[in-house]
């Protein structure tokens, strides 16, 4: 979709140009921090060196901004291509599929990227929007109406497909050396996964060279080598099957303590995995 001007992109917004301007003049307004506290994948607390518990900041966009972003990520965002190896926030997609992916693949290296929303600066996003043929001035209003204090805000609804986009820079470069090793690449969001029928140790260093090398930083409590009943994306890989970890298993078990809701919802979530 080519817009090559502020009232092409206002039309498409189904709004007005002054009130772009008027937005992105006021654009603090239009957020608000929300601190959230981390957990582990079994409900504990996340807790840092000195035992405290690690928080998350949010900036969650509100009002009409919220609403413009609804419009940008449906009508815009929605029409750029992703590569088929993203998986997260992409429609008709979730971790089940990302997992399946790699089922019968015994040797899985798993990494999470640290921070990665904020990790991406306005520059990237302006250089992204620039990539897909928009024109300048439409990429830096577009860039300003997606990011925040300088980089992109965990919590507004562009976030995720505008990292996804940002991000195929290096996961193009990852795509590559995944091909010439014979590697299955997924990307759900922060959390990339390789895997091979086969060892390939050796070329780890390289797939953490090329993150490392575009600015992106691992996380290294979350990045792993397995090769015995692997997890991605909060699914276990068994060898022709896909099944649940411990923690959600133990949850079934203990359904009496959950509301008819909530034993629907794992139920079917359960039945999703197993018949992946």
């Amino acid at each position: 979709m080519m817009i090559n001007t502020i009232k092409h992109l206002a039309f498409v917004l189904k709004v007005d140009p002054s009130e772009i301007q008027q937005i992105i003049d006021n654009i603090d307004q239009f957020y608000y921090e929300k601190v959230e506290l981390k957990k582990n994948k079994d409900g504990s607390p996340k807790l840092d060196k000195a035992g405290n518990q690690k928080k998350r900041i949010l900036h969650p966009s509100i009002g009409r901004l919220k609403i413009i972003q609804q419009g940008i990520l449906k009508d815009i965002l929605a029409n750029l291509p992703l590569p088929d190896y993203v998986y997260g926030a992409v429609k008709g997609r979730d971790n089940v599929k990302n997992s399946k992916k790699h089922k019968g693949n015994y040797h899985v290296f798993t990494t999470d990227l640290k921070d990665f929303f904020p990790s991406i600066r306005h520059p990237q996003v302006f250089a992204m929007f620039q990539q897909f043929g928009f024109s300048s001035t439409v990429s830096r209003t577009l860039t300003q109406l997606t990011t925040y204090q300088g980089k992109i805000p965990q919590g507004a609804p562009t976030s995720p497909t505008v990292a996804n986009l940002v991000f195929t820079k290096t996961g193009k470069k990852l795509q590559e050396i995944a091909w010439e090793h014979g590697l299955t690449f997924t990307a759900f969001i922060d959390d990339l996964t390789f895997s091979s029928p086969k060892d390939f140790k050796n070329t780890i260093q390289q797939i953490i060279r090329i993150i490392t090398d575009d600015g992106f930083r691992i996380s290294h409590s979350k990045t792993n080598y397995q090769t015995k009943d692997p997890i991605v994306t909060g699914i276990v890989l068994k060898r022709s099957s896909l099944s649940l970890p411990e923690n959600l298993k133990q949850k079934i078990s203990e359904s009496h303590l959950l509301n008819p809701e909530q034993i629907r919802g794992l139920q079917a979530y359960a039945d999703k995995v197993l018949s992946a």
